[in-house]
């Protein structure tokens, strides 16, 4: 399992990282997301923010007021980093759009570290179960990490 082990992380450094539930949430049930190229833009932006902040993802899921993130990071505050970042990233984007400021402005980005195998587990499930929630099924969402990690050989597109 991935708790306190060694990781090469994106800048290509190995050392040890910690596994995070990184969520971002709004106070309020603003959409966030209206179509596909938002969905597939905060997709991206995901990519991109753990690019910036080093970060490992291991799996995320995008649904219209919300997201969640699995992630591997060297400290809480890179994880945190992340999660800003992502806001940060979203928000500019959404706000350029659909030319409406302050949409993600009570958005938390919240961060919790993932201390035992069982929490990892139930996270890493509990992300993927966000696909039931919209109505879409586990395996087929499109805007989940879900399919990427229990794709098999055979099945290789995603």
């Amino acid at each position: 399992m991935i708790i306190n082990e060694f990781q090469e992380l994106p800048d290509g450094r190995t050392c040890r990282v910690f596994p995070f539930h990184v969520s971002l949430e709004g106070l309020e049930q603003c959409v966030l997301c209206r179509d596909d190229e938002d969905f597939d833009v905060f997709v991206k932006k995901i990519c991109l923010s753990s690019l910036k902040c080093n970060v490992v993802v291991v799996t995320y899921v995008v649904v219209s007021n919300h997201a969640h993130a699995v992630v591997l990071a060297e400290s809480y505050d890179s994880a945190k980093a992340f999660g800003e970042e992502l806001k940060r990233m979203y928000s500019q984007y959404f706000s350029f759009r659909y030319s409406e400021r302050n949409v993600m402005i009570r958005t938390d980005v919240n961060v919790q570290y993932l201390y035992s195998e069982w929490y990892l587990r139930n996270a890493l499930a509990y992300d993927a179960r966000n696909a039931l929630d919209v109505g879409s099924s586990i395996e087929t969402y499109e805007w989940s990490g879900h399919r990427a990690m229990f794709r098999d050989k055979e099945n290789e597109s995603f």
